[in-house]
């Protein structure tokens, strides 16, 4: 894991890396903003499992916007930005007339960015243990 951390530390310092998860940040948006105001038809069944594409959805865009900048806080510079992104897809499918506003979604996408950073800050501390004991 310690090895896992560094090369993630060394990468962010490679430009075309760096460049090259942006594009597909944005990228991914642009299709998730596109998909987002399509007609789905997903039956009311599967609802709990729509909160859980969504936490997944914004796990993977907090874990790549990560990838792509080192700038602190987090919370300011990445987890803030992605959950204004969120809210925006909420608000265009309010105004979309096969989809609707819901809540319940973007606390779904908040839960995703959240389970990042808790399980980034958990591989941190645990790495630093390791590390101070080595």
């Amino acid at each position: 894991m310690h090895r896992l951390i560094l090369l993630v530390r060394e990468l962010r310092h490679v430009q075309l890396f760096k460049n090259s998860v942006r594009f597909l940040v944005v990228f991914l948006m642009v299709v998730g903003a596109w998909v987002a105001t399509r007609e789905l038809d997903i039956p009311p069944e599967y609802s709990v499992n729509d909160k859980i594409i969504h936490a997944t959805v914004f796990f993977g865009f907090a874990l790549l916007v990560d990838l792509s900048t080192s700038r602190k806080p987090f919370w300011f510079w990445k987890g803030v930005p992605l959950l204004v992104y969120g809210a925006c897809i909420e608000i265009m499918q309010y105004y979309t007339p096969e989809r609707s506003f819901s809540l319940l979604d973007w606390l779904a996408d908040f839960s995703g960015i959240l389970l990042y950073f808790v399980l980034k800050r958990i591989f941190v501390w645990i790495d630093q243990k390791r590390s101070s004991i080595s």
